[in-house]
């Protein structure tokens, strides 16, 4: 699990958060400790935290921005961290803790309804609207999931010989050489439902 520095300015709020971390498994250290960390989680409930954490951010560490600003991404994209997630305030714990992953990973993760839209933020491949059909769509949920063909079959009550297919055609599309590939692409590109 990631080694996380929790910053909010609303101490409930910052209890809130840590309770969600730590029910994931991460493990919060102080603001002003010397630890190792991987991921800085900044609730941003005004932009005051923000320009000195971008200037000072070490681009070894991720970072999950929580922010109702549209705004925020393309601000952060500039600061070039490792990995990063913007998220609306007030995230579920699973959103969270898929944040902090996300951002531990060096993966681009972005909440859909908050952000969806913003010119220059996603590193496109797929250009435009979604390149994928709905039932791809469907399916590149369930690879993202874990789920092997035989899972997806079952899942959408296809054959596996077509579930196959589909992820073939994802990968195509995508230009992805494997289905790992492929999710990463589709998570950058905002084309995977959280």
């Amino acid at each position: 699990m990631a080694v996380v520095r929790l910053i909010a300015a609303i101490p409930t709020v910052k209890v809130a958060l840590a309770r969600l971390l730590l029910m994931h498994g991460h493990q919060i250290v102080s603001p002003d400790g010397r630890q190792d960390l991987s991921v800085w989680v900044v609730d941003l409930a005004d932009d005051g935290p923000l320009p000195a954490l971008l200037a000072a951010l070490d681009r070894t560490s991720g970072l999950v921005v929580l922010s109702d600003d549209p705004t925020v991404p393309r601000r952060v994209a500039r600061a070039r961290p490792a990995g990063w997630a913007c998220l609306a305030r007030g995230p579920s714990g699973a959103d969270l803790d898929l944040a902090v992953r996300a951002a531990e990973a060096a993966l681009v993760l972005l909440d859909g309804p908050t952000f969806t839209g913003l010119p220059g933020v996603a590193w496109n491949r797929c250009r435009g609207p979604s390149p994928l059909t709905l039932r791809e769509e469907d399916v590149l949920q369930l690879v993202a999931e874990g789920l092997p063909n035989k899972g997806i079959a079952r899942a959408l009550g296809i054959s596996p010989n077509t579930a196959k297919f589909h992820v073939a055609s994802i990968c195509a599309k995508l230009e992805a050489r494997s289905r790992t590939e492929a999710v990463t692409i589709a998570a950058r590109n905002g084309l995977l439902r959280f």
